[in-house]
């Protein structure tokens, strides 16, 4: 399915096999094996969390949120940077509980650029508009040999953006 997803005239990023937010089942039996959109102001994904994911009992766990913000407000950057970062800062504000099973949209843009790091704001909300989480983190941006390292070893499925050419 995820193969199928990008013929779909929408574009989507690259991922990486061992990825515990974006990789595949066979290299990583735990990644949630999702994929990234490029939206009109940045990026989304769409996340149903599983039991696996929770901290306590049917409540998902706060680091499963952290992560999955983090992979998306990097991903924002990235694409509008066209260049691969490191996280530096992660700041998140829990505002309700996530059951497991809701199915949730993972949302984010980028806000700020400096010469060296970009600052990117996200959230996590249901179909509803309810608002579970909130990130904002800033991002350093990789050396070019660092980048090109990163981006062989990503998988481009057919019409993936491109990162380091900004196109699909």
């Amino acid at each position: 399915m995820r193969d199928s997803e990008s013929k779909d005239n929408q574009r989507y990023l690259p991922t990486f096999k061992g990825c515990l937010i974006c990789g595949e089942k066979e290299e990583n039996p735990h990644t949630c094996n999702l994929r990234f959109k490029v939206t009109g102001d940045g990026v989304e994904t769409v996340f149903e969390p599983k039991a696996v994911h929770q901290g306590y009992e049917k409540v998902i766990h706060g680091g499963m949120l952290c992560a999955l913000l983090d992979e998306t407000l990097g991903w924002a950057v990235a694409v509008e940077r066209k260049r691969y970062f490191m996280t530096g800062e992660l700041t998140v504000r829990f505002i309700h509980p996530l059951p497991v099973g809701t199915r949730v949209i993972v949302q984010g843009r980028c806000s700020e650029n400096k010469s060296r790091y970009s600052v990117a704001e996200g959230e996590i909300l249901d179909s509803e508009g309810r608002v579970y989480a909130r990130g904002k983190g800033k991002f350093f941006l990789m050396s070019e040999d660092q980048a090109k390292k990163v981006d062989r070893v990503m998988t481009y499925h057919k019409d993936d953006v491109e990162v380091l050419k900004g196109s699909g």
